[in-house]
């Protein structure tokens, strides 16, 4: 079963400055196009952002998922610390919930945090178990306004 001492566990801090050549490589990378061979220009073009009503560029949905890969250690020291079996190991869910527009030169501080763990027994299998830990990060900008929230949440099988 998950440990559940680990809940309200905090990792340490991570920072970084959003830049305006990674938002265009991720919205390519994930195929943020308009069509086949334009990249979306609100990811890469800051008239095209203005002219849609954005003070810049602005990241596509799921960008701040490479935060933690960044600016910080990434995954795997929390994998560690939470004594979860990487072989075992699912992505459940990814979550982000935008609270204020974020821009290229802004300063990032992310804060990640285990908010929930709970075990759900497998379906038609029973007395075997599966076992979820929510992570949340709060990221704030460098005026120290939460800008976005993120959930992940880890399956051990």
């Amino acid at each position: 079963m998950a440990d559940k001492t680990k809940l309200g566990m905090e990792f340490p801090p991570y920072v970084f400055e959003l830049e305006r050549g990674k938002i265009a490589e991720f919205a390519m990378a994930v195929s943020q196009k308009e069509n086949k061979s334009q990249i979306k220009q609100i990811y890469a073009d800051s008239a095209a952002a203005k002219a849609a009503g954005y003070k810049d560029v602005i990241p596509s949905p799921t960008f701040a998922t490479c935060f933690a890969l960044w600016g910080g250690a990434g995954l795997m020291p929390m994998i560690q610390a939470l004594s979860i079996n990487l072989g075992r190991l699912l992505h459940g869910e990814e979550e982000y919930e935008y609270l204020a527009p974020i821009y290229p030169g802004d300063v990032m501080t992310g804060v990640t945090k285990v908010v929930d763990m709970y075990d759900k027994e497998k379906k038609g299998k029973p007395g075997k178990f599966m076992e979820f830990t929510v992570l949340e990060t709060e990221i704030k900008n460098q005026r120290g306004e939460v800008v976005i929230r993120n959930r992940s949440t880890l399956v051990e099988r």
